[in-house]
């Protein structure tokens, strides 16, 4: 499957799925986009630029975004349950009420994820395995 741009993802959140499941979005700039409730589960986002985008709610399951650019993305009530986001920027980034279940935040920068848990906002036990 091609890799997909800013065109295609805007044209896919114009339409009635607003589903990006599995899609290769590696280096793409979805800088600022709203993507609340968009399905992103088992989507390539490495090197990702997701800064400042609305991504309440979304569903990242499984997402592989090592090195993703999340500054400031608003990730309130996503489900990142065994996502991939070890080298992430988080910084700025709103996780409260999201699922973190066995997601590696390995050298995320800072590691704001810990901070969460030990606040008991967000859950993020080692996934059973």
């Amino acid at each position: 499957m091609a890799r997909w741009g800013r065109s295609d993802v805007e044209a896919v959140l114009a339409g009635p799925s607003r589903s990006l499941n599995g899609a290769d979005l590696q280096g793409a700039d979805l800088s600022g986009l709203p993507l609340a409730g968009v399905d992103l589960a088992y989507a390539q986002l490495a090197d990702t630029d997701l800064e400042g985008a609305d991504l309440r709610g979304a569903i990242l399951f499984a997402a592989r975004a090592p090195g993703v650019r999340l500054k400031d993305a608003d990730l309130r009530g996503a489900n990142l349950t065994a996502a991939d986001l070890t080298g992430a920027d988080l910084r700025g980034a709103r996780f409260d009420g999201a699922t973190l279940t066995g997601t590696d935040v390995t050298g995320a920068v800072p590691d704001r994820l810990l901070e969460l848990a030990a606040r008991g906002a967000i859950d993020r036990r080692a996934a059973p395995g």
